[in-house]
């Protein structure tokens, strides 16, 4: 008799409505395919979670969000008709009261060491600390961020107890876990692999809706799994239909439209000088340094660049560039350290670059976030780009310009990359960015690069619609429509989970004998078109928006309610069309006619 396999939910943040839609979905989906699913969930044991930060509120932890939390995971497993168990089920109070006396016995200039019966929860909560004020290292001078650090351990201990006893008492073969970066989610995959348990974590796409984040055996934002797929793609040329669909990417992100996330960047359409707006010479190279938001990311080693901070990178750079006559240096700081309507200003390292700025070298500039440069407009001026892991790197490489990185990034392993590998080889590596300029194959091997990430490693998931960003609805009606056959991302996500095959397809023999001849003929073709970014009927339809907005604003105006009745009779058609501007269904590239016999299709 063949044993069913059996997968665990590990899914203690049933607020944020889109992750559990997304494993809901998967979740179903394995039952069809035979697999026995049971959830674990949070009973509100925890003191510290990720579903309040101080950097993303302006006031204390509701004293209901955990009844808030327990309620919304009842209701969605209500739904699924899954069964599920409770963490707080299997750890006693007396175990409570270990984690808790052993939480409260650690020393502040301990607590990124501290470790708990073996397991270094100290190190596995350091991101969500980073994440929850926006600041690293933590500040432990402060008798509030001792507090919350305190709190984090005490509950990456009460999880690590009660996820160890299920595991006991209950033999299961995967476990499909959201995130895998922050504090207990954290704890949950380090034991699953503790226990070599397979475990595929998922996240929302980040670079475009519709797509999904999972990754085998690793937390949402580890460059192994992608480092991996990378090796088998990088030498397979790309045909036409996947070149068209990464160059829309490419323009739908200077438009700010199909963003997995909030939008950083205004649209950019305007043709002002940065140099011009800058005071800066237009006769020496201009180069462009985009800094990152770097909250999800510090304190990880396995996001570790040369550089322990990028404050040290960049005053390196200033301090080099200043030291010359021959070329210029804009600063763009990343406009999430400005906050905006889902988090909180960065305020101790905004406060860095407003130091910094005071004294600049008469050769560099500095934008903050506020200032009016759009980082699109920046990025095609400028000779050279030069990030810390932005993605806009990878951008300015698909303009086909010269790119150093000083940190980790998803085309850090590409070879036209010029990539810090120590601090002691930076100024070598600028000397060479002088000497650098724009290439067909730093080109080719961006939009490989590209295509490889937004379509091959973060895969289409058809089978719900995002929203807003924590808003998704389902496209399906019945389990029977998620069965094996109808959806290849839904098919290789189970056949991981439930088969171990691999997530990611390989190169077929005729994609590695596929000749170079349509892409060549494709950046020919970009070439001759200096505009090819640019969509006229897009901006058209762009500043339509503004200006429907600005006239819904004074419809409203109109008294005795007429201005809302007005509102109401042109509601549903007004609000698709702009729903297609907002995320970039009119935009298409720049049509360019078609080489005869080129492919249809290209292996995800």
């Amino acid at each position: 008799m063949t044993t069913k396999p059996r997968l665990l939910v590990f899914s203690p943040y049933q607020l944020w409505t889109i992750h559990t839609i997304y494993e809901g979905t998967i979740a179903k989906a394995c039952e069809g395919r035979g697999a026995t699913v049971e959830y674990l969930l949070c009973d509100g044991l925890l003191p510290e979670c990720d579903q309040y930060w101080d950097s993303k509120e302006h006031s204390p932890r509701s004293p209901d969000l955990c009844r808030r939390c327990q309620n919304a995971a009842k209701t969605s497993l209500s739904d699924l008709n899954l069964p599920f168990r409770w963490l707080g089920a299997f750890i006693t109070p007396a175990e409570k009261a270990e984690a808790l006396a052993w939480a409260q016995g650690v020393v502040p200039p301990d607590f990124c060491q501290a470790s708990f019966k073996g397991n270094p929860v100290g190190k596995w909560v350091l991101s969500s600390m980073v994440s929850y004020f926006r600041q690293y290292p933590p500040d432990l001078s402060n008798g509030h961020v001792v507090s919350v650090y305190r709190g984090f351990l005490y509950s990456a201990a009460i999880v690590a107890t009660s996820l160890s006893h299920y595991l006991d008492a209950t033999s299961i073969d995967s476990a499909l876990l959201f995130n895998g970066r922050q504090s207990i989610t954290r704890v949950a995959l380090e034991i699953f692999q503790q226990r070599g348990i397979r475990v595929l974590t998922h996240e929302r796409a980040e670079y475009q809706r519709g797509h999904i984040n999972v990754r085998p055996d690793a937390h949402c934002m580890s460059p192994v799994p992608f480092k991996n797929l990378w090796s088998l793609w990088a030498d397979v040329p790309l045909n036409r239909e996947s070149l068209d669909a990464t160059l829309k990417w490419l323009m739908q992100r200077r438009y700010g439209a199909n963003l997995a996330w909030i939008p950083f960047n205004n649209a950019s359409f305007a043709n002002s000088s940065v140099r011009k707006g800058l005071s800066l010479s237009q006769h020496k190279r201009l180069w462009a340094l985009f800094t990152s938001s770097m909250d999800e990311v510090a304190g990880d080693p396995l996001l570790q660049g040369p550089y322990e901070s990028q404050s040290a990178w960049v005053r390196d750079v200033v301090q080099w560039v200043g030291s010359r006559d021959d070329v210029q240096l804009v600063i763009k700081v990343h406009p999430n350290l400005g906050g905006n309507i889902y988090i909180g200003k960065a305020t101790n390292e905004l406060k860095l670059y407003q130091e910094m700025k005071s004294a600049l070298p008469a050769n560099v500039r500095i934008v903050m976030p506020e200032d009016p440069v759009s980082a699109y407009s920046l990025a095609e001026e400028a000779d050279v780009g030069l990030t810390f892991g932005s993605t806009i790197g990878l951008e300015m490489a698909m303009l086909g310009k010269p790119v150093l990185l000083a940190s980790k990034a998803l085309y850090e392993h590409g070879s036209q990359v010029l990539t810090v590998r120590s601090r002691e080889s930076l100024p070598g590596l600028l000397e060479k960015c002088l000497q650098a300029s724009p290439g067909r194959e730093i080109q080719r091997e961006a939009f490989r690069l590209a295509y490889s990430y937004l379509f091959r490693f973060e895969p289409p998931f058809p089978a719900i619609t995002v929203l807003g960003i924590y808003q998704a609805k389902l496209n399906y009606a019945r389990p029977e429509d998620l069965a094996p056959g109808r959806d290849s991302s839904l098919d290789r996500i189970c056949n991981f989970l439930l088969k171990g095959n691999p997530l990611s397809g390989r190169p077929t023999p005729e994609e590695q004998s596929r000749s170079t001849a349509e892409e060549d003929a494709f950046f020919e073709e970009l070439e001759r078109s200096p505009s090819y970014l640019r969509d006229l009927a897009y901006e058209r339809w762009l500043r339509l928006k503004s200006l429907t907005q600005s006239a819904r604003d004074l419809v409203r105006r109109l008294p005795f309610g007429v201005g809302e009745v007005l509102l109401g009779l042109g509601k549903n058609r007004c609000h698709s069309l702009l729903q297609r501007v907002g995320n970039g269904a009119i935009l298409s590239p720049l049509p360019m006619p078609r080489r005869r016999g080129s492919k249809a299709s290209e292996s995800a």
